[in-house]
């Protein structure tokens, strides 16, 4: 090879050489430009080509009652949302899917033009609105089939996704108590808004994987994702007991034309509030349909001059200061007592001399004004103050009350410190007032009522719990005991409420009946009829407060809240297990008689002989309905005190025919008819 050849191909191997070279420093150039400084850019843009993203908003835990029965839960439902980014022809969508799920088509076409790469269109569908989506999708999927269209098409960048909407299994029940939610899942009233924090879980993030044409082949998406759970919330309430209250309630206000009603259940050694009824009530399914005022737990949210009720707190303060005695005498000045020169104080009868317990029988308001003059207004504030009456009870709700006692040794005016003694110029809520009287049951130990017993997560575990608190000794337990002997005289002969004791129990209890006081003045046609209670008398097991707000034919609270007060308790006693340790005597006859459909037929019917069969009583409560045929009236109602049911009967004699018929599972609360015939 010569010289000229040799340095020619030297030559042409270092040009190839430097080209190699060169192309190899533009690859890596290159690279490093895409990867490194363009890298974040171009992943995302090649992200968003094949994933979606999709919010998973939380789902809420649910609300039991103490037996685990559900009052709110969580259902499964379709929203539509879509990427506004990848629509191309948002006008000719809107028009297709604006009358399928209620919009005006330039209000969609606004919304699918919004510059954000995600947007809800239409939240929780109803299933025909979800079914006509479908059919939408099932058809534009077949014409981009027809059309061998193999690229992305507006529909894929708009689809349904699943979410969570709260749903209250029981209606109506206990609504004011429970609340509502947004649309969002987080609570606006009630015990959805004060354990929202416990009850709303934690928002996710999820991505689906996508085809070449926009759907979903891979999701992260799990149908209840328990990272997203909420804990779940066990009331006090037992839901058996909450609807005979709000029954009975309601058939009491519809009786005597009443404006509402409120009906307290709770349990005096705990605190635990079983039952707590109104009336209006509202459905949390619909609550934009009730005003602010119907959707409040008046219970807790609204005060009340508690009138002639308020008697009972200030003789257990005369008697636990030891200033009088149940047998000590204040004479009643026959009906009318002048304390000024403009100022007189009136009973409804005119009384003479009257026992500290016969004032609070006959509920005289001369006699208690005596009573509390003894007390002296210091001690008297600072008993009252002790029945939590003047401050918050602590319960876990949203928007309680305090109420308004007057600071009486500041109180110059003689009236305004007297009037107190009955309840008026004071205002409690009713659950202050059902707190207070179970402190009187409780051995004088006031207890915090509580709705909440605990917070339980998704997989069962106690995360909090709400044992009973004792706030305070109120009173010892020598003057609880005198109160609830003095107070069962008022449901006995001679007392204000002898149609509060159901059949075979004895029941601590007051009437009162409440001027409402409209502007600065007192209404003369305007009531509150009131009753609260504690049954049995002897070892109490319920404190009961009924509140009729302005009944009209009748107003006194021994004749429009006892009868419901007794109708409550009977039932709710039978479901609790407890039982009359006997039949019921001759004395509550009237009460059996006035359940009968035809009492005059009944009075009146023609004595027969006959011998009815031995009557078998089973243990436990009834669960399955017996036969009740040959049997007597008085054996049948012990029978049945056993099975929770509301009982009529029709006729006399013995039981001829029964509805529901024998061998039907019984339904706490449910009504029970049994006709007799005395020629049977």
């Amino acid at each position: 090879m010569n010289p000229a050849s040799g340095k020619w191909v030297r030559l042409r191997i270092g040009l190839v050489a430097l080209g190699l070279l060169a192309f190899g420093l533009y690859i890596s150039g290159r690279f490093f430009y895409l990867q490194v400084i363009r890298g974040p850019e171009l992943r995302e843009e090649a992200t968003r080509e094949y994933q979606k993203f999709c919010p998973i908003l939380p789902v809420r835990g649910m609300i039991l009652d103490r037996n685990g029965t559900e009052l709110a839960v969580s259902t499964r439902v379709s929203s539509v949302v879509a990427h506004p980014s990848q629509i191309k022809h948002a006008d000719r969508l809107s028009r297709q899917l604006a009358p399928i799920l209620g919009y005006k088509t330039r209000d969609l076409q606004e919304l699918l033009t919004r510059a954000r790469p995600f947007v809800f269109v239409k939240r929780h569908l109803t299933p025909e609105r979800e079914e006509a989506f479908r059919a939408w999708e099932a058809a534009e999927t077949q014409k981009a089939r027809a059309a061998k269209i193999t690229g992305r098409t507006d529909r894929d960048a708009i689809y349904l996704i699943p979410e969570a909407k709260r749903y209250y299994p029981q209606s109506g029940l206990a609504g004011q108590v429970l609340g509502f939610c947004n649309i969002d899942g987080q609570g606006l009233e009630g015990l959805e808004v004060q354990y929202d924090q416990e009850l709303f879980g934690k928002p996710k993030e999820c991505w689906n994987m996508t085809d070449a044409r926009g759907h979903i082949v891979v999701t992260g998406e799990k149908a209840w994702d328990p990272d997203v759970m909420g804990n779940n919330v066990v009331l006090t309430l037992d839901r058996t007991l909450q609807y005979i209250a709000e029954k009975e309630l309601n058939a009491g206000v519809e009786k005597f034309h009443a404006a509402g009603g409120l009906a307290l259940v709770m349990r005096p050694q705990t605190g635990e509030i079983l039952a707590m009824a109104q009336t209006p009530c509202i459905d949390p399914n619909r609550y934009g349909k009730f005003d602010e005022f119907a959707r409040r737990n008046r219970q807790v949210t609204d005060c009340l001059e508690p009138g002639s009720t308020f008697k009972v707190f200030i003789a257990a303060a005369a008697l636990d200061a030891q200033v009088v005695k149940p047998g000590d005498k204040f004479h009643c000045e026959n009906g009318t007592w002048r304390i000024g020169a403009k100022e007189v104080i009136h009973d409804v009868h005119p009384y003479g001399t009257l026992t500290v317990q016969q004032v609070i029988q006959k509920s005289s308001n001369i006699g208690t004004a005596k009573i509390s003059h003894k007390v002296g207004a210091k001690r008297l504030d600072h008993y009252l103050h002790d029945f939590g009456f003047g401050s918050r009870t602590g319960i876990q709700f949203p928007g309680e009350t305090a109420g308004l006692v007057k600071n009486l040794v500041r109180t110059r005016s003689l009236i305004d410190r007297i009037t107190v003694a009955f309840g008026q110029g004071v205002s409690v809520t009713p659950l202050q007032m059902t707190a207070a009287l179970a402190a009187m049951g409780n051995g004088g130990v006031l207890m915090e009522p509580h709705l909440v017993k605990e917070v339980v997560s998704p997989q069962g575990k106690i995360v909090t719990a709400y044992p009973p608190r004792p706030v305070r000794r109120v009173l010892s337990q020598h003057t609880a005991k005198q109160m609830l002997e003095i107070m069962a005289t008022v449901t006995q002969a001679g007392g204000t409420a002898k149609e509060a004791p159901p059949p075979g129990f004895t029941v601590a209890g007051k009437t009162g009946t409440a001027q409402k006081l409209i502007g600065r003045t007192y209404s003369h046609s305007k009531f509150n009829a009131l009753f609260i209670g504690l049954i049995p008398a002897e070892n109490p097991v319920l404190a009961i407060a009924v509140i009729v707000d302005e009944p009209k034919g009748a107003i006194f609270g021994g004749v429009v809240a006892a009868p419901i007060f007794r109708e409550i308790a009977a039932q709710s006693l039978r479901v609790l297990g407890y039982y009359p340790k006997e039949p019921p005597k001759d004395k509550n006859e009237p009460v059996l008689a006035g359940m009968l459909a035809s009492p005059a037929f009944a009075a009146t019917a023609p004595a027969v002989e006959f011998t009815p069969p031995k009557l078998e009583i089973p243990q436990g409560p009834l669960t399955v309905m017996p036969d009740l045929k040959g049997y007597t009236i008085r054996q049948v109602l012990t029978l049945l005190n056993r099975s929770g049911l509301h009982c009529r009967f029709e006729g006399s004699g013995m039981a001829v025919s029964q509805e529901p018929v024998p061998g039907t599972v019984i339904t706490p609360g449910a009504t029970c008819l049994v006709k007799f015939n005395s020629g049977a």
